[in-house]
């Protein structure tokens, strides 16, 4: 099935028009040239051993700052961006560049079968998306592997594949109470078991892919089964109509990057079933997505709570999996899309080295903090591969693949403002984030490193210095006394 495209000239991808979240110039050139400064910036970022370093700053100042190693969620996307490009293109550079790094996604695997540093911004986490999306890409290189003839290096991936699926996923994740997958073997954030639907959606996408590549039907009892619990908690009235609850226990949270994530299993729901309904689940997915379209940027609301549209943090690069799943809702409906407009859309907010910023409106009551108003910040600014890998992958889809060996972009990238200071090579990448205060940082990372320099800012380090002292017998006895003598300070100021 073809998506019917209006393409728009693509030249417009230069006279985007700017915002005033746009605190960074915006690199010049057509959709070739932007997408080349994209790779340029990600390849920056890939170690000897092939994986993708940075750090990760996620939403509800979730972060990994200090521990900048590869993570399944980076790499499967800059895998099957590559795997779109070579199959486009027919160049053998981005087949050789894709290889690279699912040899790196297959070093990763321990000896029960899951990925190590699946957990994106929490190493604790082995978590079911990051796993599958691996396997996912793995499986669309082992497609590919198969029509070059490469039989050794395709049995090697799927059997990584097959031990990662059942040992893992099925063996330790699969909870029959659930009708699917648990997120992690103990799930830290909530407490207890969740199905999340979009993490059971991409699991769904593996288990298809393998049967298909195995040519059997093992796991069709297990994808219907989870398929019918992922339609059970899709809305089906009001402004979420069409969306997806992030989990049963959250049927009022629909997060809309995680709806659109979602799409990736219906898409294989519907090959595998041919059935309608599918389709009409997709279609109910781009109304959605179209009634949570922020005006003003072209972006997409985070989410919607308990009825509630909740504007921030905008997703900017990550949008590039809300780009994906309009695309494939498209595809399997038949929608018309102007898929140069979606593309502009993430490269409005392109920095000269070619990366594209995380957020907006991260500094916002929405996300969390109660005395945000919404002002850039670093988080916002500040462009991370883990967000950008996702840009990349959409972009990849529908953007003319740039011609290796690609030409040297700028070398340095200077963003900076009264609240931070941005600034990148190909060798290094700083960060200087001074408002607000108690989110403050100062962290610099040598791209070829696993781990970087990070101060976080004076509030952080008083409030952490404070969590010592309580833990001790003796500092909590000091601060009592502290406490006490403030007050008796203040009220005898106060009586004279």
């Amino acid at each position: 099935m073809k998506v019917k495209m209006e393409v728009a000239d693509e030249t417009a991808l230069g006279d985007g028009p700017r915002r005033a979240y746009e605190r960074s110039p915006v690199t010049d050139g057509d959709g070739t040239e932007r997408l080349g400064a994209l790779w340029n910036y990600l390849s920056s970022w890939v170690a000897p051993d092939g994986g993708i370093h940075g750090p990760v700053v996620h939403r509800g100042d979730l972060k990994r700052m200090f521990a900048i190693h590869d993570t399944a969620w980076t790499q499967q996307a800059v895998i099957e961006g590559l795997l779109f490009l070579y199959r486009r293109s027919g160049n053998d550079y981005w087949l050789r560049w894709a290889l690279r790094l699912a040899d790196a996604q297959c070093a990763r695997q321990d000896g029960d079968g899951r990925f190590r540093w699946a957990g994106h911004e929490d190493d604790r986490y082995s978590s079911l998306v990051h796993n599958t999306l691996a396997d996912c890409a793995l499986l669309d290189t082992v497609a590919v592997l198969q029509e070059q003839g490469d039989a050794q290096r395709r049995n090697r991936y799927l059997a990584v594949v097959e031990k990662n699926l059942d040992d893992y996923v099925i063996g330790q994740l699969y909870r029959p109470a659930l009708g699917g997958f648990a997120m992690n073997p103990i799930d830290y954030y909530a407490g207890r078991d969740r199905f999340i639907v979009n993490m059971n959606s991409v699991s769904v996408e593996a288990l298809i892919k393998l049967d298909r590549q195995r040519g059997t039907t093992r796991y069709a009892r297990l994808v219907h089964s989870i398929g019918e619990r992922i339609r059970s908690l899709q809305a089906r009235d009001g402004l979420c109509q069409g969306s997806f609850a992030y989990s049963h226990i959250e049927p009022d949270v629909h997060v809309s990057l995680y709806t659109a994530i979602a799409v990736r299993g219906i898409l294989g729901f519907a090959e595998l079933t041919n059935a309608a309904v599918w389709s009409d689940i997709a279609r109910g997915v781009i109304a959605f997505l179209l009634r949570v379209e922020d005006a003003e940027t072209g972006l997409w609301y985070h989410k919607v709570e308990h009825d509630q549209l909740c504007r921030f943090p905008l997703f900017v690069a990550g949008a590039g999996m809300i780009c994906n799943g309009i695309f494939d809702a498209a595809q399997l409906t038949g929608t018309k899309l102007d898929a140069q407009s979606l593309a502009a859309r993430l490269l409005r907010y392109q920095h000269r080295n070619g990366a594209i910023r995380n957020f907006i409106g991260y500094d916002h009551p929405d996300n969390g903090r109660r005395r945000g108003v919404g002002t850039d910040c670093w988080e916002d600014i500040y462009p991370t591969p883990s967000w950008n890998a996702q840009a990349f992958h959409f972009l990849c889809r529908v953007l003319p693949p740039p011609e290796p060996p690609l030409p040297p972009r700028r070398s340095r990238t200077l963003v900076r403002s009264r609240r931070y200071l941005y600034l990148e090579t190909r060798r290094y990448s700083a960060i200087v984030g001074v408002r607000p205060l108690d989110r403050g940082i100062m962290a610099v990372y040598l791209k070829g490193l696993r781990h970087g320099l990070v101060a976080p800012g004076r509030h952080m380090i008083v409030r952490a210095a404070v969590k010592m002292l309580m833990n001790l017998r003796s500092g909590r006895a000091a601060l009592r006394w502290l406490r006490r003598w403030m007050s008796r300070r203040s009220t005898s100021l106060a009586s004279e």
